[in-house]
């Protein structure tokens, strides 16, 4: 086979390669025990898809209003917003989780960052979750009237 040929081939494959991943970037996935981040339930739920089983994953630092069981219907719509928000936010991002022990329903409590920063910051900081560090849940739809 041409050397030239072998080396045109090369550097083309490269180039396609790195104009492919500026267009639609494989998001890299840091994993706990194994889990990769699945389905986005609401703005501070998430499945995680791990090896043995799926599990649900309550995200920490922040509170989301309900979708679920809402109080009212702006809580519902903000729920709405934030769940959407979240799912946009962790599309194609390079996810990073690190564990912060289990709730009292059994649910893993996981910090999420995409690309390098906390997801509950930025839903806190475009108003669709309040900080959040245990204790009684938020009334959202007294804080929303």
């Amino acid at each position: 086979m041409d050397t030239n040929l072998v080396i045109y081939s090369g550097l083309t494959l490269l180039i396609l390669y790195t104009l492919a991943e500026r267009i639609a970037p494989v998001p890299r996935v840091s994993v706990i025990d194994g889990c990769q981040l699945g389905y986005v339930y609401d703005g501070d739920t998430v499945e995680l898809k791990c090896p043995d089983r799926k599990r649900t994953a309550r995200l920490v630092g922040f509170d989301t209003p309900e979708t679920k069981d809402p109080g009212c219907p702006g809580e519902k719509a903000l729920g709405d917003k934030a769940t959407a928000r979240l799912r946009q936010i962790v599309k194609g991002a390079d996810i990073t989780m690190r564990h912060d022990g289990h709730d009292k329903y059994g649910r893993e409590l996981v910090r999420l960052s995409a690309d390098g920063r906390d997801v509950g910051d930025t839903l806190i900081r475009e108003g669709l979750a309040l900080a959040y560090r245990g204790g009684g849940r938020v009334n959202w739809c007294e804080r929303l009237n």
